[in-house]
């Protein structure tokens, strides 16, 4: 059996990959660009592992620099991702617990899981013992500047495809206006299942009318009603409506989510695989989940995410972000598939991603 190698070097990418259909908007967000981190970790048996982290547009820098002051500590060590997850947290950890931290961690340990299963000559979906042979998807839309015509025939379209759900954004100025383009999607698009992202844009007195009115369309969840870090608001808020709430895309630490399983704030748990330290840091959270029997709806970095809740017990659905995905952003070339409304994860050794190494040289930063 070959030995796990060792840490030989690191080299980092940094891209800010715009937007194929133009700028992405919600209630609380404009949004021109991805910035990506690329981390290529190179073992001492020649294999090279690639991880990601990611921002909506900024500081991607930031995360970058942070990477850089990590890499000297790991050179030289083993590659055994949980070990190396918990000595470069505790090494960042005085600089944040969450947030910058989380994110420099998620690029190196997704390499290190991607270095380690190609070195074993093994998907790291086998490596990782999958419990599902493919993953179910819901469609999301960034809409809130469409039209209500155009929303609907994105549902409609998701429809077709075999997805599970739906899900639209919610924010207008005017409530009433958000009530009735729900109504007209669900006249529209009869008997399929329904959620909202309200992006953290309201106050806690706005989200308990705002539930109230959606409380017709008996709505999958309810997304990001208040601001991220509002934990003790998302308590109050739970304990007044009955719509089911989902939260986790801006949410960082093992230790954060779990404050909200513990209140029973949460139903649906998103966190993002590029936020909260990769790999290791997902897995931890989806057990933690697990045990208080909530299912896992991943955000954004929908090949990973998809191909990675093959391997968790705990699953709604991954969310495909309707030309947000990794390939339709052109980060990576190829990476699974959907087929009847299903994601299909690569078998290739490692992750199986492929990323597009000469588009992101074009928007290195």
């Amino acid at each position: 059996m070959s030995e796990v190698p060792t840490i030989k070097s690191i080299k980092l990418t940094s891209a800010r990959v715009p937007l194929p259909q133009g700028p992405w908007g919600d209630q609380i967000h404009h949004v021109e660009n991805i910035e990506v981190v690329v981390a290529d970790v190179t073992g001492s048996n020649g294999v090279v592992g690639t991880g990601f982290s990611h921002t909506s547009g900024w500081c991607g820098a930031t995360i970058k620099q942070l990477v850089e002051e990590m890499i000297p500590d790991v050179i030289g060590l083993p590659v055994s991702p949980r070990g190396l997850w918990q000595r470069s947290y505790k090494y960042i950890h005085d600089v944040g617990g969450a947030g910058v931290t989380t994110h420099a961690l998620s690029a190196l340990d997704i390499a290190y899981w991607d270095l380690l299963s190609k070195s074993l000559g093994i998907s790291l979906w086998d490596m990782l013992g999958k419990v599902r042979q493919k993953a179910p998807v819901y469609g999301s839309g960034i809409n809130l500047n469409l039209s209500i015509e155009e929303v609907v025939e994105q549902v409609k379209r998701w429809k077709a495809a075999g997805y599970m759900a739906a899900k639209v954004k919610v924010g207008k100025p005017d409530l009433e206006e958000d009530v009735e383009r729900l109504s007209k999607i669900q006249e529209a698009v009869p008997d399929f299942p329904l959620a909202v992202d309200a992006n953290q844009g309201w106050s806690l007195p706005d989200a308990l009318r705002a539930f109230k009115r959606f409380e017709k369309f008996n709505l999958l969840w309810i997304e990001e009603p208040l601001p991220s870090d509002d934990i003790v608001g998302h308590k109050i808020l739970r304990e007044r409506v009955n719509t089911p709430i989902a939260l986790g895309e801006n949410t960082y630490t093992l230790n954060q989510f779990n404050q909200h399983f513990e209140q029973g704030s949460c139903d649906y748990v998103q966190a993002d695989l590029g936020r909260v330290g990769g790999i290791t840091g997902y897995l931890d959270i989806a057990a933690a989940a697990r045990a208080h029997n909530l299912p896992m709806t991943p955000h954004f970095m929908f090949e990973m995410c998809a191909s990675l809740i093959t391997t968790v017990p705990n699953v709604y659905a991954a969310e495909m972000t309707d030309g947000g995905t990794w390939t339709d952003l052109r980060i990576f070339k190829s990476g699974g598939h959907i087929e009847n409304g299903f994601w299909v994860p690569p078998t290739a050794p490692g992750t199986g991603i492929v990323v597009d190494r000469e588009y992101l040289e074009e928007h290195k930063f």
